[in-house]
């Protein structure tokens, strides 16, 4: 691998078009899942400039911006310019979730909580994130913390029962 390879993200480009809230939320995720994103808004809250490889670009969106982009999130406070970046995503082919519209989405994102290597999501298909937030808050309550250690005991119980199927098999699995 080069260093072009080294430098692309894992999994794309993203864009947030917002810088508040919801935005900080969407950049959260997209940058655990190794996204690399840009932030376009007029004003960007400080935690998302803070985040790691995050492009931020402190102005009002414009067309042409989606391009080169496999993601598009539109979570600004304006109904006219989250109309106009579901609009040019969705004409150029590209994913959208336009946060206060599902008719204007071709994609929504779950509500998630990790907890180590545990993932737990709850989603509405669009019709009330906030509600998904507040069923996710239940679940989280209810299961209680830990859950990293086991999840990674079970990891290791799993690798120990795979080596010793293979030692008993005779092959090597690796």
């Amino acid at each position: 691998m080069g260093l072009m390879a080294e430098l692309l993200p894992r999994q794309g480009r993203a864009l947030v078009v917002g810088g508040g809230n919801v935005a900080k939320r969407k950049v959260r995720t997209l940058v655990e899942a190794s996204f690399a994103v840009t932030v376009i808004a007029p004003e960007i809250d400080g935690e998302i400039r803070a985040m790691a490889g995050v492009v931020c670009i402190e102005r009002g969106y414009e067309p042409g911006d989606i391009a080169g982009h496999m993601l598009v999130f539109a979570c600004t406070d304006s109904r006219e310019a989250n109309r106009a970046v579901g609009e040019a995503a969705r004409a150029a082919g590209v994913l959208v979730d336009v946060t206060d519209s599902q008719e204007e989405s071709t994609f929504f994102t779950p509500a998630v909580h990790r907890d180590g290597a545990l993932t737990v999501a709850v989603s509405t298909g669009g019709a009330s994130p906030a509600l998904a937030r507040q069923v996710l808050d239940r679940m989280v309550t209810a299961l209680g913390s830990g859950w990293a250690r086991r999840v990674e005991a079970a990891r290791s119980e799993r690798r120990e029962r795979l080596a010793a199927r293979g030692a008993h098999s005779g092959h090597d699995d690796e």
